[in-house]
């Protein structure tokens, strides 16, 4: 029987002290985020506007 566990070469110590992405990365990755989050927002209201005005 095949077991996960023993897949991983890395050991305890190594995951936990390494960053797993650069903080520049990671910075980059929650702009993205915000802004798309930001685009779904706005569409949102927009959205809710429009159908405030037809009625």
């Amino acid at each position: 029987m095949h077991q996960r566990y023993n897949e991983s070469t890395a050991n305890l110590k190594e995951l936990m002290t390494v960053a797993p992405i650069s903080p520049e990365a990671h910075a980059a990755l929650l702009r993205e985020k915000v802004d798309a989050r930001r685009l779904i927002e706005d569409a949102r209201e927009d959205a809710k506007q429009r159908s405030e005005e037809v009625l």
